[in-house]
């Protein structure tokens, strides 16, 4: 199990007892849904693999990294729950990786309308019962700062 190594002040990354913000401009690692699972119910453990490979690089380097996942396969709010599964799997695969800060929340949870908020939280659980050190990012242009919680990253 990881340790925290960030914190989030006002919407803005801090590494843990440092005082000065991160840039997280560079940090988006994007990861495709249908990189992850290219079949319905399969996994593509090669490309999970490759990808912790990636990750491990940047860890000797101390560089980091947040998993932006990219929704590719239709509408995430209808799908949420496979697409959710999915990206479950790859923080599993990736669950060693310390360059590895957390995760976005993928554009179409955060945009106002009918269950976005529920699938939102919905991702946050699923992701955060094994990685409790994961820290949250959302993007500026998919939500409004006023109603993104100051305990997300805004990149």
């Amino acid at each position: 199990k990881l340790e925290r190594l960030f914190e989030v002040k006002n919407n803005v990354l801090y590494k843990l007892g440092e005082a000065t913000p991160i840039d997280t401009a560079a940090m988006a690692k994007p990861v495709s849904w249908s990189a992850v699972e290219p079949q319905s119910d399969v996994y593509d453990e090669a490309f999970l693999a490759a990808l912790r490979e990636e990750l491990k690089a940047l860890e000797e380097q101390q560089k980091y990294v947040f998993i932006e996942p990219c929704c590719d396969k239709g509408d995430c709010i209808a799908l949420a729950e496979p697409f959710i599964a999915a990206m479950k799997h790859c923080a599993r695969r990736i669950k060693d990786c310390v360059a590895v800060a957390g995760f976005a929340i993928p554009p179409s949870f955060t945009e106002k309308g009918f269950g976005a908020a529920t699938v939102t939280a919905d991702f946050i659980e699923a992701l955060s019962q094994k990685h409790a050190h994961y820290v949250y990012f959302c993007k500026r242009s998919a939500i409004g700062e006023q109603s993104c919680p100051s305990d997300i990253v805004l990149y």
